[in-house]
């Protein structure tokens, strides 16, 4: 082929390329989105360890200062909650045969918060079994409260804090009502206060983030 020949096929090779370079850095939200996504599903399952630790802390120093049920009460509280964290840890050690692979990572996820929400059922359990009948209501607000506002900012996953929260200001709630606590009225607002600036928090955070604007393209 003539060297006259290669210069008159340049300009048609050269809109051939920009057309794919236009393809690839249209492509590249959806590179952002997918690689953004993974590492949250990452961050959130690696998690699971830190959140396990910090519950287990918390339920000792439970059981030390909170603790005004009878022994069978204190136990079966604790081995509900045992159960949440070995089934939290389980998770992550799940987790970790992922390598990155986001559909198996979505499912595990997922698992993780249905364990979560376990988890949130089991501590606030707590507030039937573990308080006892009169509870000092500053203690009990402590216990409802002190889960929520270390261990959502562990899990950094708007969907996990809530199915945690939920159960646990119910439960807890529900006992204030049935529970001859003192000033009952006055825990119980300052209850749903608290536990639902978290959750309007936690709802503000999980609104989608804006992308990476589309259509880049060559001029």
């Amino acid at each position: 082929m003539a060297l006259t020949d290669s210069n008159q096929s340049l300009p048609l090779a050269i809109p051939a390329a920009l057309s794919l370079s236009g393809k690839a850095l249209g492509r590249l939200p959806e590179i952002h989105a997918e690689a953004s996504e993974t590492a949250c599903l990452a961050r959130f399952l690696r998690s699971a360890v830190s959140a396990g630790a910090l519950l287990t802390l918390l339920a000792g120093l439970a059981l030390i200062f909170a603790g005004g049920g009878g022994l069978p009460q204190e136990f079966a509280w604790s081995l509900l909650v045992l159960a949440g964290i070995g089934a939290m840890v389980r998770s992550y050690i799940k987790s970790t045969a992922q390598a990155f692979d986001r559909a198996p990572m979505r499912e595990a996820a997922k698992d993780l918060r249905a364990v979560l929400f376990y988890a949130g059922f089991a501590w606030g359990s707590g507030a039937f079994l573990l308080l006892g009948n009169d509870p000092v209501p500053i203690v009990g607000l402590c216990f409802a409260v002190l889960p929520s506002v270390l261990l959502l900012p562990l899990l950094r996953d708007w969907i996990a804090g809530l199915s945690f929260l939920a159960p646990v200001t119910v439960l807890s709630a529900a006992s204030i009502l049935l529970e001859p606590w003192g000033d009952a009225g006055v825990a119980l607002v300052m209850l749903l206060v608290v536990q639902g600036s978290i959750a309007m928090g936690l709802a503000l955070s999980g609104r989608p983030r804006a992308t990476m604007p589309g259509g880049l393209s060559l001029r």
